[in-house]
């Protein structure tokens, strides 16, 4: 069985990873802020704005089992451009569905594809039936470099796009979010988000080569 240690996604040049160590994280969002400002000076005017949000965003990240976050800050006409990716580690994506109360007894571990694909239908099953997920667009699709997965894409108010991807010889499954409280540019961000989440990969034990930018899950 492999043993999972850790993911990767590719995130554009302008994005920023966020600590989420509650000891340090404060003063490494206050850099990357600085370092933000000093790329776009428009921006000088939002900084205390800018690490208030970012410390929460870093923080809820942190509280919610978060192992991976990044951050894109842009100026914009409208004010200031904010989207997010957080990347989680979830138990229990067997006969249980999305709340974990599944796989527990060992149903729910993946033994290749073809039990990825069903353990994605039941999870888009399951979501499209969660009244807390009412009006949201379930698919499940084909990730380049993991195989099958679910998509989750929410407009309202602003933009989210979720993928769970189940983790093979696991009942496990890696969740990534996607989030902006930018309308205007929805379109164009969820293009972003898809492409980003087309480069997602799984790393195990015994890897040749572990990239610099990929991050482990507490699992």
């Amino acid at each position: 069985m492999s043993v999972l240690v850790g993911a990767q996604i590719l995130t554009p040049g302008d994005w920023a990873d966020l600590d989420l160590d509650p000891a340090t994280r404060h003063r490494s969002i206050v850099s990357a802020v600085r370092r933000a400002v000093a790329s776009d000076v428009a921006l000088a005017g939002y900084s205390v704005r800018l690490i208030t949000l970012l410390d929460d965003v870093a923080r809820r990240a942190y509280d919610s089992g978060g192992f991976f976050c990044s951050s894109l800050v842009l100026s914009s006409d409208d004010g200031v451009l904010v989207a997010n990716v957080l990347m989680q580690l979830s138990d229990g994506v067997g006969s249980g569905g999305v709340d974990g109360s599944g796989g527990g007894d060992g149903s729910g571990v993946l033994g290749g594809p073809g039990a990825a694909i069903e353990v994605c239908a039941g999870l888009a099953a399951a979501v499209s039936c969660d009244p807390d997920w009412e009006g949201a667009d379930v698919t499940v699709v084909t990730l380049p470099l993991v195989g099958p997965a679910v998509r989750v894409e929410v407009v309202d108010g602003g933009v989210c796009v979720q993928y769970l991807v189940p983790v093979p010889d696991s009942s496990q499954q890696i969740v990534l979010t996607f989030t902006s409280p930018c309308p205007p540019f929805a379109g164009a961000l969820i293009e972003l988000f898809d492409s980003m989440a087309a480069s997602f990969a799984l790393e195990y034990a015994g890897d040749d080569c572990v990239p610099a930018d990929s991050a482990a899950p507490n699992g």
